[in-house]
């Protein structure tokens, strides 16, 4: 199950930050606030982070497996660390939902390299999670 909610989770993740991207590539600017796409990306956002939260409780279940025993504290210590940044992802993107926030483009920058953190530390515990399983 453990397995599941994570690979879940990771699809999630990229449809979430799919949307954003998408719409650049497609109109060459971003987004209003208002526009269905930021609608879209923050819904399917929060069920990534949904995701990310169900994924330790049902690891839990599964800490004899081959995957948890073989990834070790590395695996574990890169997914607490993907869910701190998660956290830290939504928190910011929470803020870049207000009209009036000031100094937008540091929050989208900050927004930007979180989700680009979590991709890349989302892989390395996938892949510690993978190795371990041989």
């Amino acid at each position: 199950m453990a397995s599941w909610t994570g690979w879940i989770a990771f699809a999630l993740l990229v449809c979430a930050g799919l949307v954003p991207a998408l719409v650049r590539l497609r109109t060459g600017k971003r987004a209003k606030l208002e526009a269905p796409p930021v609608t879209w990306h923050v819904t399917v956002g929060l069920a990534a982070a949904g995701a990310g939260l169900l994924h330790p409780m049902t690891a839990l279940f599964a800490l004899g497996s081959p995957e948890a025993i073989g990834g070790g504290p590395i695996a574990i210590a890169l997914g607490g660390v993907a869910f701190v940044l998660l956290l830290a992802h939504a928190g910011i993107g929470f803020k870049l939902r207000d009209p009036a926030l000031k100094r937008r483009a540091d929050a989208r920058r900050r927004h930007l390299a979180t989700a680009i953190s979590i991709a890349v530390v989302v892989s390395a515990h996938a892949v510690a999670c993978l190795w371990g399983a041989r």
